[in-house]
């Protein structure tokens, strides 16, 4: 076991301190340059969230314009709706004026609604409603003198939707 010298004592604590002195002078410029890199990486953290946000607040808005497009879509077919809905019963109310004038300027009228086109081929509206009394009502005939006036084909097609009274 050795002792040592002061001098050599005082030489070997100057180099540990000076390392010591080193290591800290190393430490302290890897703490700098981690805090700037820190410092760095929260700016560009930053810079997303600000990007995120805008684009967040750029597609709130264009879904907002989206809302109220629909909105403004939907009530313009609830107009169209009540408009198609004015316009068939004023189409309805039109034809039902019209029959109650035909009626009256030709009397009394008969409709036979739903015979078939090809059947009035070749014999004509009088003569398909001749035959359909003739079938369905054979003593008419017989009995009271029928004469038919005009016939006449109206309309094309039957509408469902509406009443044929």
């Amino acid at each position: 076991y050795r002792s040592i010298t002061e001098k050599d004592f005082r030489i070997i604590m100057v180099k540990l301190i000076a390392g010591l002195e080193k290591n800290i002078g190393d430490i302290k410029e890897t703490m700098a340059t981690d805090r700037m890199e820190n410092k760095n990486r929260h700016e560009e953290l930053k810079n997303v969230i600000n990007e995120i946000h805008n684009k967040l607040e750029d597609s709130n808005a264009r879904l907002e314009e989206a809302e109220r497009r629909i909105s403004d879509l939907e009530d313009t077919i609830i107009e169209k709706q009540e408009a198609d809905k004015k316009r068939d019963k004023l189409i309805q109310e039109q034809e039902r004026r019209i029959r109650e004038l035909s009626d009256t300027v030709k009397r009394n009228n008969i409709r036979i609604i739903g015979i078939p086109e090809k059947e009035e081929r070749g014999k004509g509206a009088e003569g398909v409603l001749e035959q359909i009394i003739a079938e369905n009502f054979p003593d008419l005939g017989k009995e009271v003198n029928v004469e038919i006036q005009e016939a006449q084909r109206t309309p094309l097609r039957r509408n469902l939707n509406r009443s044929s009274a």
